[in-house]
């Protein structure tokens, strides 16, 4: 009897990662295996991607700056590299992609790019990543207004409808991260970005952290304007990625410089067409060609796949995370289990501090995590319920250079190599740390905000 083909098991079809099996002596003597759990920092480069590379610098030459050989297949290959970038995001043809350092200095260009005046009104959330905090306060005239959000790192949608309907024509933008990198929370996209063309207004998306983890359909969800980094995408070779109006780049360039123009002269400057004047100087051309071999192993890979794997890794680090003595999660764990979030798990042992703790994982259990207020200030500081009198004194210290008095969590987060034994080995070691203790002596750093064994 045929009983048609047997699907392949998850582990089978999901990419390899570099270093997936790094080894490290712990201060005891002992190799263990590094346990990578600070993804939505950085990411590992996938096999694939190091392999693209490795095999694009065999013909690097010089990018929109010479003829011959080796700059024609650069050319090819890049312009193939960008082809792949705007399928993985389904940008659509009036729409342009500009790479730049990072998901920071893309938010910095476009809030520039944008040129609003201080009748203008941009929405965000209260609780933003930084990112996607200060450019539009330092790089636009335009007032920012917050929209309300739950400490469970939700958006209150309630709120924004009302502001909507209180600033109207005023809104020019509406900016959100598309997945948070402390809490893990997915907005909805659709929702937002309908109610910022209900008034004319523009629809941008950080999506630094959503990237990596779901796919970006920016026809569909009603997309304007998208930022994201190559390293959190598995290409960790130095770019970041802007997608915006085509119309936009109709404009003076805000850092121009090599290649900006066609011609300069006393009299006038002719500037280079629109899609190449705001890109000055030689191009990371690497960085686009690894970032593009990314986008491709990801979709290879298939979302369903990739998305099956971290929902139920997400689910079984919640609950084991949930059994760790004394551990405080921030962000309960029945959140992941029942609503749409990635895998990024904010958690104190409240007898210690954040960086100890991220200390001891490092030199005593061989895991990579990482501790701070991590770019989300305000929502960690609710978290801990602190007065305006205790922040004002932890201010001072930390102007004095005692980068420790701020408060903080310890953050793990996932990536698509991730395993159960990964997350055993985590919950093992807060277990063991929680019930047991450690086993060095630890010196604080406070202008460094961490601790080092003595």
């Amino acid at each position: 009897m045929n009983h048609g083909t047997i699907p392949p098991s998850i582990d089978s079809v999901l990419p390899q990662v570099v270093g997936s099996q790094l080894y490290t002596t712990l201060h005891n003597g002992k190799q263990a295996r590094v346990i990578q759990l600070n993804n939505a920092a950085t990411t590992p480069p996938f096999q694939k991607t190091l392999e693209a590379v490795n095999s694009f610098l065999e013909t690097y030459g010089a990018l929109h700056r010479g003829a011959g050989p080796r700059a024609r297949i650069t050319c090819d290959k890049v312009e193939e590299a960008i082809a792949r970038i705007r399928t993985f995001v389904n940008c659509q043809p009036d729409q342009a992609l500009l790479f730049t350092q990072n998901t920071s200095s893309a938010i910095n260009m476009l809030a520039r790019l944008l040129k609003l005046e201080s009748d203008s009104v941009i929405f965000t959330s209260e609780i933003e990543h930084t990112s996607n905090n200060l450019p539009w306060r330092y790089n636009t005239s335009a007032e920012v207004i917050e929209i309300n959000a739950f400490n469970n790192g939700a958006l209150d949608y309630a709120d924004l409808e009302q502001k909507v309907q209180r600033y109207g024509k005023r809104l020019k933008l509406i900016s959100v991260s598309g997945a948070s990198n402390q809490t893990g929370y997915i907005p909805d996209l659709r929702r937002m970005s309908a109610l910022a063309h209900s008034c004319g207004a523009l629809f941008f998306v950080d999506a630094a952290q959503l990237a990596p983890h779901r796919p970006i359909d920016m026809l569909e969800d009603g997309i304007d304007a998208l930022a994201f980094s190559a390293h959190k995408v598995y290409a960790p070779f130095g770019i970041g990625v802007l997608a915006l109006p085509r119309h936009l780049l109709d404009t003076t360039p805000p850092d121009p410089g090599g290649g900006s123009i066609d011609m300069i002269s006393n009299r006038d400057i002719i500037w280079a067409p629109p899609s190449e004047r705001h890109q000055t100087g030689t191009w990371n051309a690497t960085g686009i060609v690894a970032l593009g071999a990314s986008c491709q192993v990801l979709m290879d890979t298939g979302w369903d796949n990739v998305i099956r794997h971290e929902k139920e890794l997400v689910n079984y680090a919640a609950v084991m995370l949930a059994q760790v003595p004394g551990l405080k999660m921030h962000i309960p764990a029945e959140l992941y289990k029942s609503e749409n979030r990635i895998g990024t798990f904010p958690f104190n042992l409240p007898e210690l501090h954040h960086s100890l703790v991220a200390a001891i994982l490092e030199h005593e259990h061989g895991i990579e995590v990482r501790s701070g207020t991590i770019c989300n200030h305000r929502l960690v500081r609710r978290w801990f319920n602190i007065s305006e009198a205790e922040q004002s004194e932890r201010e001072e210290k930390i102007k004095g250079g005692d980068r420790l008095a701020s408060y903080g969590i310890v953050r793990a987060s996932l990536g698509i190599h991730n395993t159960h034994e990964d997350i055993d080995a985590l919950t093992a070691a807060l277990t063991y740390i929680s019930t047991r203790g450690y086993s060095l002596h630890y010196k604080a750093m406070p202008s460094l905000e961490t601790f080092e064994p003595e």
